[in-house]
Order: structure tokens, then C-alpha cells, then sequence
């Protein structure tokens, strides 16, 4: 799903993170019925090909390992403008969802800029490597930030980073909620 949303206030993501639990909660029923009513490998075939679980935001049908990628990277999104709201109480954030050109996260004066991820480990595709130069290239925006969430980075991780990216701010994230 592609989606550029406009948040004006730290209350409006009560909305999209209900809906998201909701469709979770759909998904999970799909997915008892797929795994009830066939054999192993028919239910590795549909888990795999068949739009087998709920899109997060929107509800329409969609590929289960499509869903667990978004449903991830959406409630990261969701916590690192929670975050952002608790230093910029006063801004209001665009929040690019899905292939959009940009910032998965950008103020609206263009003054604070942040990637977003959910991974198995923060390695996984040069992605925070990645997240940080393109981050580090912007030259106007005054706050730059990496939010993430992963069970490998450890504060041995962080000083490394930000030795190498010391005008950016690096936020794990331990829980996902």
C-alpha cells in the first residue's frame, strides 16, 4: 500500500494504530481458517502466493510476508512520531507510507527528517547503513533521525554509528506496541 498521511496531532495515530490492531485480528482469523482446513504443503503454497492475510491500513486482501513487513514498519512509523511529538509538540509530520518519493517521516517546514524500519536484524539489506547516508546527505533539514527495530543492535552498535553519523539521532526501539 502507498499512503502519505499529514498528522497535525499526537492524538490522530490512536486511529491508524486501531485500525491496524483491527486488521491483525483478521488476518489472524484468516490465517486459523487456511491452517484448519488444509494439508502442510497447501498451506505453505498459500501462505507464500495466495493474499492470505489483511492489509494493515486499508483491510484489502494482500500476501501474508507483504503484510508482516508493513504491519512492522507502519507501528515504527507510528512510535517515531510519538516520539518526535514528545520534542516538536508544535509541528505537524507527514508520515510516507509505502513507495513514496521522500522521507518515510518529514516535519512539514522541512526542518526534521527521519527513516524508518522493522527488521530481523539491523543488517539486513544495508538497510540502516543505507537509512544513515541518505539521511547524512540532506543539508537543510536541522533534525535528523533513525528509528528501528531489531533484536541484534546493542549499545556497542551505537557508538559506532554515531561516530560515523554524529548529527543523527539513532532510536531503537525495543518493543513494538
Amino acid at each position: 500500500m502507498t499512503e502519505q498521511i499529514i498528522i497535525h496531532d499526537k492524538n490522530e495515530l490512536k486511529k491508524y494504530r486501531t485500525d491496524i490492531l483491527h486488521n491483525l485480528e483478521d488476518s489472524v482469523t484468516l490465517l486459523k481458517q487456511i491452517l484448519e482446513s488444509k494439508d502442510t504443503l497447501s498451506v505453505f503454497k498459500i501462505l507464500k502466493f495466495d493474499k492470505s492475510a489483511v492489509e494493515p491500513l486499508t483491510g484489502n486482501h494482500e500476501n501474508l510476508i507483504e503484510v508482516l513487513n508493513q504491519t512492522h514498519t507502519y507501528l515504527i512509523s507510528i512510535m517515531a512520531v510519538e516520539y518526535l511529538y514528545e520534542k516538536y509538540p508544535n509541528q505537524a509530520f507527514v508520515i510516507n507510507w509505502g513507495n513514496i518519493p521522500g522521507y518515510d517521516i518529514e516535519s512539514i517546514d522541512g526542518t526534521i527528517i527521519a527513516e524508518c524500519f522493522a527488521a530481523t536484524s539491523y543488517k539486513s539489506n544495508g538497510k540502516l547503513t543505507a537509512d544513515l547516508k541518505r539521511l547524512v546527505t540532506n543539508t537543510t533539514a536541522l533534525y535528523k533521525y533513525e528509528f528501528f527495530y531489531d533484536k541484534e543492535f546493542t549499545e556497542n552498535h551505537y557508538a559506532y554509528y554515531e561516530d560515523r553519523y554524529p548529527n543523527i539521532e539513532i532510536v531503537k526501539f525495543y518493543d513494538i506496541c
